[in-house]
């Protein structure tokens, strides 16, 4: 892909020469940084990327477009293409305003990100970050080409002493030179030796804006340590596959699987009583998704049936049962309900028999907000505490997650 990045892009280097290039592949590419690295290095091409499915690779087409000053656009895989491929031609093919210039008027401003203003089309504004150091009010010049033609337009601006509602647009440009310090090394980042001076301005941005970057990151520390035994229990966290894609398909057959298996370490520091801090590690599997906690004894005979036991042969599916279970006896949330609850959402697929208003008129009565209906089935949400109510309408035969 490399190859044919550098036959493409470097012909529009050429003055007075316009070439469209489209690239095709099925996304399994691995040096993000080596490909934005040249796109780089044509200053005067404009790249545009547009990208299909719902597993894309948005850091990379972003990128490129960002770098290469053009546009992206994405396709989702019920989208329709032929309507975003149109909608995209007609907002690139006349830029409205290129070769974009700013004249500060002697206003106190610094580090304005990006340092090269890309070109400005139809629909998708350009935002560019900066800051000042001293307040006050002036005359702004922006400068560009309209059609080939020149265009000026002075904007008066004043630059407050505090605007504290505003506060996280230091975020916003921190985000800004922490990417534009990423890119004076995009070599060194693909592989783990970015120089050190822009490591550092990195890693204090990171730390005094509160931002993920590739040198600091989000830690969640729990509030008790529990160990089984005076030893450490390894967790198993299961990874999902976006839509579209499958496990068979990135990592090969099933058997194959469990010789390349791929582990992540997380480290976690916490202080300790005496001698300093403590730092613990553990190894994440990632390829095979296994249970969190032990499965619970079984239950005394004279106690009922679980639920989950007694949704055998009944409308439920066994985790959804287990999802009612947990609810009525106010537990932790099982591995498996990441897969179907979101904010106290459970996200569901119901076969129903009765397909009547006077049904439907039950099923939003129970809490359930449809989504979709299709054949026999219909989509939708509902608040997990209300989950049992809805399995007892009588015209439900199944529910299962979405």
């Amino acid at each position: 892909m490399m190859k044919a990045i550098r036959a493409a892009l470097a012909p529009s280097d050429a003055p007075g020469r316009t070439r469209v290039v489209c690239f095709m592949t099925d996304g399994e590419v691995g040096n993000d940084m080596d490909i934005l690295a040249e796109v780089q290095r044509h200053p005067n091409a404009r790249v545009f990327a547009f990208g299909i499915g719902s597993s894309t690779n948005h850091f990379l087409l972003d990128g490129m477009a960002r770098y290469g000053r053009g546009e992206v656009e994405y396709v989702g895989l019920q989208d329709d293409g032929s309507a975003a491929a149109r909608r995209f031609h007609e907002r690139v093919r006349s830029p409205l305003l290129t070769d974009i210039t700013i004249d500060w008027g002697g206003l106190a401003i610094a580090d304005v990100y990006p340092a090269r203003v890309p070109d400005l089309f139809a629909a998708k504004p350009v935002v560019i970050s900066g800051r000042y150091t001293t307040p006050g009010s002036g005359v702004i010049k922006l400068r560009g080409k309209l059609g080939g033609r020149d265009f000026s337009r002075e904007i008066r601006v004043t630059l407050p002493v505090s605007q504290p509602e505003n506060a996280m647009l230091a975020a916003l440009w921190a985000r800004r030179k922490i990417e534009d310090l990423s890119s004076q090394d995009f070599a060194g980042l693909q592989r783990g030796s970015i120089r050190e001076d822009l490591k550092r301005q990195i890693t204090k941005l990171g730390i005094d804006y509160r931002l993920m970057t590739p040198f600091t990151s989000f830690v969640a520390v729990e509030e008790k340590t529990i160990t089984e035994g005076g030893v450490p229990r390894r967790v198993e966290v299961p990874v999902e596959m976006p839509d579209g894609m499958s496990y068979e398909g990135v990592f090969g057959k099933e058997e194959r699987m469990a010789a390349d298996r791929s582990y992540v370490e997380m480290a976690v520091v916490s202080g300790a009583p005496a001698g300093g801090p403590v730092r613990k590690t553990a190894r994440i599997d990632l390829a095979r998704p296994v249970s969190v906690s032990p499965p619970p004894p079984p239950p005394p005979p004279s106690q009922p049936r679980p639920i989950a036991e007694q949704a055998r042969g009944s409308n439920l599916d066994p985790v959804i049962a287990a999802l009612i279970a947990r609810v009525n006896a106010n537990g932790r949330p099982g591995v498996d309900e990441s897969k179907f609850v979101f904010s106290d959402q459970a996200y569901l697929r119901l076969t129903v028999s009765d397909w009547s208003p006077d049904a439907l008129e039950q099923l939003r009565q129970a809490g359930l907000v449809i989504t979709s209906q299709q054949g026999g089935a219909l989509q939708g949400h509902i608040p997990i505490g209300s989950v049992q109510a809805l399995a007892k309408l009588a015209f439900i035969t199944r529910i299962s997650p979405r």
